[in-house]
């Protein structure tokens, strides 16, 4: 494993090592730092460069149904039109990414990837290709048995399980609807079977979104599934886009930097619209459509190089999806944490 991955793991999966480095990205002595800010704009600018016409990642949604109603999600809100991406679609997607270079493709949406039948069908075919990493995201509510040893036999790189809560009282709060016990017994038979198998992958990273709701579980749950997850992910509640309420005094005395997701990430949505970003639930913007442009059309597009500009100039308020978002502040999306 490279240095950059180790040090990207040690942040990302590590929550006092987060901590401690959120502190210091907040920290105006080191933000205003000329020696730090001329190090970071050179890195900044690095990445730019080598994105600005392929994207690190396209995220395809295969689905935007879903069978939960978290407090922390604005699916309920959601307005536009649910439904599943046509396989063809995909397999066209897939196979411009592997002749575009782009090793790095996730298969979920603004939903439950799972509520998908053709979901694992999707991943054989993007392994099948020789995309390098594939993942997935899923609340893991159907994760049962059969979906269980799909999951192990597709050849899919790394599993994201959203779980948030150590206890089924809090859970309830978090994820009406949903089954704790159902959940949790779905996630350890997953780890008993990868185990069974002795195989390397899929990598399992159980995810928990922090808020005031759940905070005082974090330890608890990092200390229940230390030693059956590969990793845990401890990560900041965001506002998408301003749409939910969060925790905005943690944003005070940080900057926010141009976003790297109009650099990294491609989304496109399960009727082939590409959104702005991944935080863009409605398509408001909307940079162009699969089905009629390629993957290095849309990503050069005039639209999307206007809103890079007036990110790179700090006016975030020029873009009406990007004025309350609060993704982009330095010490939650630095450019310094990239795998």
């Amino acid at each position: 494993m490279r240095i950059g991955d180790r040090i990207y793991e040690l942040v990302l999966y590590n929550r006092s090592i987060k901590q401690i480095a959120t502190y210091f990205l907040k920290c105006p002595l080191l933000i205003g730092n000329p020696l730090y800010r001329f190090s970071y704009a050179s890195l900044v600018t690095k990445k730019m460069r080598k994105f600005e016409s392929v994207p690190f990642r396209v995220i395809i949604e295969n689905t935007n149904a879903c069978n939960a109603d978290c407090t922390f999600c604005p699916h309920k809100m959601m307005s536009r039109k649910t439904g599943i991406m046509d396989m063809d679609l995909t397999r066209r997607i897939i196979d411009e990414c592997k002749d575009l270079g782009i090793d790095y493709v996730a298969i979920y949406g603004f939903g439950e990837p799972l509520l998908d039948p053709h979901f694992f069908e999707r991943v054989e075919y993007a392994k099948w290709k020789g995309i390098s990493r594939v993942i997935t995201n899923t609340n893991a509510m159907y994760l049962n048995n059969e979906k269980t040893r799909k999951i192990l036999e597709s050849g899919i790189d790394e599993v994201y399980i959203s779980f948030d809560a150590a206890t089924e009282e809090t859970y309830k709060k978090i994820r009406p609807g949903l089954s704790f016990r159902t959940v949790e017994q779905n996630v350890l038979n997953l780890v008993k079977e990868k185990k069974q198998r002795s195989s390397d992958k899929p990598e399992i990273i159980l995810s928990f979104v922090e808020s005031s709701v759940n905070k005082q579980e974090a330890k608890r749950f990092i200390q229940k599934w230390t030693n059956m997850a590969d990793n845990i992910s401890i990560s900041i509640i965001h506002n998408w886009t301003g749409d939910i309420e969060s925790n905005n005094k943690d944003n005070i005395g940080s900057r926010r930097d141009a976003c790297r997701l109009l650099w990294t990430d491609m989304v496109i949505s399960w009727n082939s619209e590409v959104p702005l970003c991944c935080n863009d639930y409605e398509n408001r913007i909307i940079l162009g459509n699969i089905k009629h442009q390629s993957i290095k059309e849309i990503w050069g597009g005039k639209e999307l190089r206007k809103i890079r500009g007036s990110h790179i100039q700090g006016n975030f308020k020029e873009v009406s999806l990007c004025a309350n978002c609060g993704y982009n502040y330095h010490h939650k999306s630095p450019w310094w944490v990239f795998k």
